[in-house]
């Protein structure tokens, strides 16, 4: 096989496994945040199921092996478990990381008597007001 070849190939496995993790994830979060109601409220996922107005079995099948959601179902799904979801991407490359109200910049402070430092995520008050926190 050709260099060409091998490097094609290692992309497509590449994008196969980028994929499957942002799916498992995204399944994660749901689940973890419908087991929390579950011990809190008594949730069901009967109750998700009437939220999104489709039937228990098309649920149950949303959580079984690795979904492959839609936007929309994703909407609908943390809208019946009233969540908003924060959107954000990191450059790969870089590290910059983006989000629905621009770029994030890291700062480098002091923040130890012993001189070590950390970096912190720095945004302006206006970009703050935008984030919004899943419950």
């Amino acid at each position: 096989m050709s260099q060409r070849k091998n490097e094609r190939a290692a992309w497509k496995r590449q994008r196969k496994f980028d994929r499957d993790m942002l799916r498992s994830a995204m399944k994660s979060l749901f689940f973890g945040i419908i087991a929390d109601r579950r011990k809190r409220d008594g949730f069901t996922m009967a109750d998700l199921a009437a939220f999104t107005k489709t039937d228990k079995g098309r649920v149950s099948r949303w959580f079984k092996g690795l979904p492959n959601w839609q936007i929309d179902t994703i909407a609908d799904i943390a809208d019946a478990l009233d969540v908003d979801l924060i959107v954000k991407a990191k450059d790969r490359k870089t590290g910059r990381v983006y989000a629905e109200y621009g770029v994030e910049s890291p700062v480098r402070a002091t923040f130890y008597d012993d001189g070590a430092t950390e970096t912190r995520t720095r945004i302006r008050a206006s970009q703050a007001q935008a984030i919004y926190q899943v419950v």
